[in-house]
């Protein structure tokens, strides 16, 4: 069982959505998950005991997941200004073993989001324009644009990115042109009009973020791509 839970409108500049994924099939199970520019903070049950916490940063590769019998994972989706103004400050972490008995997904969104507004973040404009823009573009929009309408410096803007969340604008821009193609792939679409030089380039650039080209993406084999397996748009 997979379900998403989306943030309140004040929070939607950190969170992207909440989502719990229950194993209960008896059996271990195997998907990949790719890149889709956001950071993951994951709590992990087992028998309905707290086993462990996890927090990666913006993933740029497709990583593997093993989901084991009895398994319950609760996550947020976190999105990049999420890193300095939640995870940075963060105080939840230390409350999720109250999630013994009420393994709800709702609980878990409403802590969160009690947490997040106790620290009352006063974002920055130009940091949350950056992102507005770069969301609005799916990563397809160059530096100097970026800086002329963030009153920020191209400069500026590369060493934020390096600094907080680990990789440059480049990479964070390719990320999410690969993410956007997702929904075009699911669909069949296997030529994408913006974003990529020609169809060599979508191809090399596809592969290198998830592994594995557009056309064993759409084919989606056992079901192994978790953006792939959902009904929604991704």
């Amino acid at each position: 069982m997979y379900v998403e839970l989306p943030p309140s409108p004040d929070l939607a500049p950190f969170i992207k959505c909440f989502w719990l994924f229950d194993n209960n099939s008896g059996a271990d199970l195997n998907y990949t998950t790719l890149p889709d520019g956001c950071l993951e903070l994951l709590v992990f049950y087992q028998h309905g005991l707290l086993k462990s916490i996890s927090v990666f940063g913006i993933q740029s590769e497709a990583y593997d997941i093993l989901m084991p019998a009895h398994e319950l994972k609760i996550g947020i989706r976190l999105r990049p200004l999420a890193k300095e103004y939640y995870l940075d400050k963060c105080t939840t972490l230390d409350r999720f073993a109250d999630f013994t008995k009420t393994l709800s997904l709702q609980h878990f969104s409403e802590l969160v989001s009690a947490d997040i507004r106790a620290m009352s973040p006063a974002i920055d404009n130009r940091k949350q324009l950056l992102f507005d823009l770069l969301q609005k573009h799916a990563g397809n929009i160059e530096v100097e644009s970026l800086a002329t309408q963030c009153f920020w410096s191209s400069r500026q803007i590369n060493r934020y990115f390096n600094k907080q969340l680990g990789l440059s604008l480049k990479s964070y821009c390719n990320i999410l042109k690969c993410y956007a193609s997702y929904k075009e792939i699911k669909a069949g679409d296997l030529n994408p009009d913006t974003g990529f030089y020609d169809q060599s380039h979508f191809i090399r650039e596809i592969k290198k973020h998830t592994g594995t080209t557009p056309k064993k993406l759409l084919k989606n084999e056992a079901q192994r791509y978790v953006q792939f397996n959902s009904p929604e748009d991704v």
